[in-house]
């Protein structure tokens, strides 16, 4: 019996001795989700908050919108990886939708003739060579974007070209996953996502 009563509390010991392995981590990575809402959603929150306009204000006032840029890098960076494409989305949405509220959005981009090409056909450039000479401009909407961890911050503003002041300013958030980028592996909120091959 003794024997027994020993063997028992030597098992006993054995079995608190052995270690667990511990649980191994899952290779099961989320599922990637896109924002809640399109890009031209979100900036129809900055459309609202920007028609509030401050001051003397005639509805022929001709407006423009330029792109949106970085605030750390003024005129000489755009957003990148997911955000590719964001500032010129914000800038055609606010065209859009402040012809669509009734302002008296104008065209810059609008060259003198049609181009034709055997693919497309286009009157819309950057060049400025091939613009119209004159561009009468009253306010125009410009604005920056700020990249924080989970989303872009959007300041945008219309300012009275004559005295450069700002009539009306809007702010809002637009998140980084709204505009998914090319690259396979993407690293997001600590989780590594990758895309289909």
């Amino acid at each position: 019996m003794r024997l027994l009563l020993c063997l028992l509390l030597l098992s006993l010991t054995a079995c608190s001795l052995t270690q667990e392995k511990p649980p191994a981590p899952s290779t099961n990575a989320p599922k990637a989700t896109m924002a809640s809402y399109t890009v031209h959603q979100y900036v129809s929150d900055l459309s609202s908050q920007l028609s509030h306009v401050q001051g003397p204000f005639k509805s022929s006032a001709r407006i423009a919108v330029t792109s949106f840029y970085l605030a750390n890098a003024l005129d000489s960076e755009l957003a990148q990886g997911q955000g590719a494409g964001l500032s010129q989305q914000i800038q055609e949405s606010l065209l859009t939708q402040f012809t669509q509220l009734g302002y008296n959005t104008i065209e810059y981009r609008l060259e003198k003739h049609l181009n034709l090409a055997s693919n497309a056909d286009s009157m819309l450039s950057r060049d400025i060579s091939k613009l119209r000479q004159r561009q009468n401009i009253d306010f125009v909407i410009t604005g920056t974007l700020t990249r924080q961890q989970h989303a872009y911050i959007v300041n945008a503003r219309m300012v009275n070209t004559q005295d450069s002041r700002v009539v009306s300013a809007a702010s809002t958030e637009i998140p980084i996953n709204v505009m998914w980028g090319d690259e396979k592996i993407q690293q997001r909120d600590g989780y590594i996502y990758r895309s289909e091959y």
